[in-house]
């Protein structure tokens, strides 16, 4: 039996979407007789990632379990951000992590066959970069987004330098490398040509437990729903521009569909809700996981929005809120940009995709969706595949076999 040591801050029963990512991943390595396994991870609770108490159903079956404090605050984060001049991105705010790794040594009760940690935060990789340099076995790196080069990082002067070191050190110690997406694995073996036979896809997951029947329902409106957080330039800012159009045309358009975005967002997007002047659109914030996915369900057409990256080289990211929206057996609309991961993959299934700026083309569609909603059109709605290549249950063997061919 191997003695497995998991990394990773984003850990059940905190709620984001990494961590709901590595609750599911955990759920099934936990299953596997040939692995007994120790976890570290924060302590709750940890800024950011609010405790769910219905995911406490997946923070069981480790041996042992070491949480550490993490030292921030959103006011001493601020004042930080305020004072330094590069931030306080080394690499996270979560930094204090991974300077606790001779705590976590003092803390383990035996020593770990194999290291699995999962960034992001990116101090989770650190933390077992650290370990792997002291106990000198196998690390499996897992990255969920890309690292330096990424085009939502603009890292310079001596934090680039930072990031960099760092990268380079993780690359070069890590003796796997799992990426979530064939996108990513590209753009990192033109990086490191060198090491490209340590990367692997392991893709974001559902859980295939979580399938079950879900007959459309024939409502009074039709119903739109985007689960997930808007930062940034992941903005609705065009998808609210084309329900605005569409109700300045034929303002009876607000009795036939509504669209309800749940998740967190920062202060731009909100401003952008609170300045929709159409009674079609509205923000429900943060859901326990399971709300959410009863929302995903309920929805007759589901809406993901991309990071609006026009180089299809560097868009790289596969929304993970996608895999539960595969669960829901519905329609999808995309807005991304051509040649992004999500492209990649979603034309492939029962979607439509359209680029992140095409406002006519998202009143065509939702025009489109509200005629195929009053003609009670199942088969544009409703599809019955959810593509097994993503099953957390399926994903999990591959991991614990790499795990045990160490």
């Amino acid at each position: 039996m191997k003695n497995l040591l998991f990394v990773s801050i984003a850990f059940p029963p905190k709620n984001d979407p990494e961590c709901l990512q590595t609750a599911k991943y955990f759920k099934y390595l936990v299953r596997d007789p040939r692995l007994s396994i120790s976890v570290v991870t924060s302590s709750l609770p940890t800024l950011n990632m609010e405790y769910d108490a219905e995911l406490e159903k997946y923070a069981h079956g480790y041996k042992q379990r070491v949480s550490l404090p993490i030292f921030e605050t959103k006011v001493t984060n601020f004042a930080l951000r305020k004072i330094l001049p590069g931030g306080i991105d080394y690499p996270d705010s979560k930094f204090s992590f991974h300077w606790q790794a001779k705590r976590v040594i003092r803390k383990l009760q035996e020593k770990p066959d194999v290291i699995y940690s999962r960034s992001n935060p990116l101090s989770s990789a650190l933390m077992a970069c650290k370990l792997k340099q002291h106990y000198q076995v196998p690390w499996i790196m897992h990255l969920s987004d890309p690292w330096v080069g990424s085009p939502v990082h603009a890292y310079q002067g001596r934090q680039l330098s930072f990031h960099q070191k760092w990268q380079d050190a993780c690359m070069q110690q890590a003796d796997a490398i799992c990426l979530t997406s064939e996108t990513t694995i590209e753009f990192y073996k033109k990086q490191y040509p060198r090491l490209a036979h340590k990367f692997q896809f392991f893709p974001n997951v559902y859980d295939p437990d979580d399938v079950q029947a879900n007959a459309l329902k024939w409502e009074k409106k039709l119903r739109l729903v985007y689960a997930g957080g808007l930062s940034g330039e992941r903005s609705p800012e065009f998808f609210i521009k084309a329900c605005e159009e569409l109700f300045a045309e034929d303002q009876a358009v607000a009795e036939k569909f509504e669209t309800i975005f749940a998740g967190p967002m920062d202060r731009m997007n909100k401003q952008r809700f609170e300045g929709a002047t159409v009674p079609m659109v509205k923000h429900v914030g943060m859901m326990p996981f399971n709300k959410a996915l009863e929302l995903i369900r309920e929805a007759h057409l589901l809406l993901t929005i991309d990071l609006p990256i026009l180089n299809p080289s560097l868009a790289m990211f596969f929304p993970s809120k996608i895999l539960d929206y595969f669960l829901a057996k519905r329609r999808i609309l995309a807005l991304t940009t051509a040649g992004s991961a999500t492209e990649r993959i979603l034309k492939l299934r029962h979607a439509t995709i359209l680029m992140y700026d095409n406002v006519e083309g998202i009143k065509h569609l939702i025009r489109q969706a509200i005629n195929e909603y009053e003609n009670k059109n199942v088969e544009f709605f409703e599809t019955s595949e959810i593509p097994v290549e993503f099953s957390a249950r399926e994903n999990a063997t591959r991991l614990a076999n790499l795990i045990c061919s160490y």
